[in-house]
């Protein structure tokens, strides 16, 4: 399942955020792809604002792997740019990442990097700019079970 969403303001990444931080459960996987400055690190801010984090999220290039607590759901939050190998995201602790995610959510951004280290079951969220600088596009992609419902209910509940 696809779905295709133009973000006019960042008031459209706060609502997608809401709709996702509402409908999300346990164990899902949100991979974030697309060009410097499309709006990955705004949306995940925006998500962790949604689930009522302690916390905001913050671009993670430099620690790569954050976590946040105090929120509907805990928030695991990693940002591959900087890493040269799947090796070194393995290197890590990946696979410890990804056990505990399963009791929150977890945001990779530059998912597309190393596809090969990502869960079967997760919604990719392209993001890139739309007809001018102000708008962004998310193509949302669905692959397994868990992230085809949520995106059945973003694809209900999007009204803008």
């Amino acid at each position: 399942m696809k779905l295709t969403l133009v973000l006019d303001s960042l008031e459209h990444t706060d609502r997608l955020a809401e709709l996702i931080g509402k409908e999300a459960e346990e164990g899902q996987f949100l991979a974030l792809c697309g060009e410097l400055g499309a709006g990955k690190t705004t949306f995940s801010r925006a998500l962790t604002q949604a689930l009522g984090c302690r916390k905001l999220a913050t671009s993670p290039t430099f620690s790569v792997l954050q976590h946040y607590e105090g929120g509907r759901l805990r928030v695991f939050h990693a940002d591959l740019y900087r890493l040269g190998s799947e090796d070194e995201v393995y290197d890590l602790g990946w696979d410890e990442f990804l056990e505990e995610y399963s009791t929150g959510l977890m945001i990779v951004e530059w998912a597309d990097k190393f596809p090969a280290v990502l869960p079967k079951d997760r919604l990719t969220m392209n993001c890139g700019y739309g007809e001018d600088l102000d708008k962004r596009t998310f193509r949302l992609e669905a692959q397994g079970a868990r992230s085809g419902k949520l995106l059945e209910k973003i694809g209900e509940s999007w009204d803008i």
